[in-house]
């Protein structure tokens, strides 16, 4: 038996989501966000980020942020922050990927009332077009 494993015919990768990095999480002590790329290669490649604190419990379990075309080789360009307890994900900053409340009774309200309190702490952010 012969077995032919190139990479036009078998994935070089694993289809899994590496760590590319950690920030602290600006207006918050003990928070960090994870961010992890897809480490398929394809057009255009899956982004996701996971916030914890800092004894490693996951308060927003892994979510997409984004695609990318291009492999993320640092997180330099991405901004967390915490605000009135809205943590908000922003790549690059002022552009917001993602936002939560993060008090379990306020975690149903609409991202646009949670953008508006933002906007009112700082006016220069904006919303990501999808």
């Amino acid at each position: 038996m012969i077995a032919i494993t190139t990479c036009g015919l078998v994935s070089c990768f694993s289809n899994k989501y590496e760590l590319e990095g950690e920030k602290k999480v600006v207006g918050a002590q003990d928070l960090i966000v994870r961010i992890y790329q897809e480490d398929k290669f394809d057009n255009v490649t899956a982004i996701e980020f996971e916030l914890v604190n800092d004894k490693d419990s996951i308060l927003i379990p892994a979510n997409y942020l984004t695609g990318t075309d291009m492999a993320h080789e640092t997180i330099d360009r991405y901004y967390a922050g915490l605000h009135d307890s809205i943590f908000y994900l922003c790549y690059p900053y002022p552009t917001i990927y993602a936002i939560e409340h993060l008090s379990p009774y306020k975690k149903q309200l609409p991202l646009d009332s949670l953008f508006k309190r933002l906007k009112e702490y700082d006016p220069r952010l904006i919303i990501a077009e999808h």
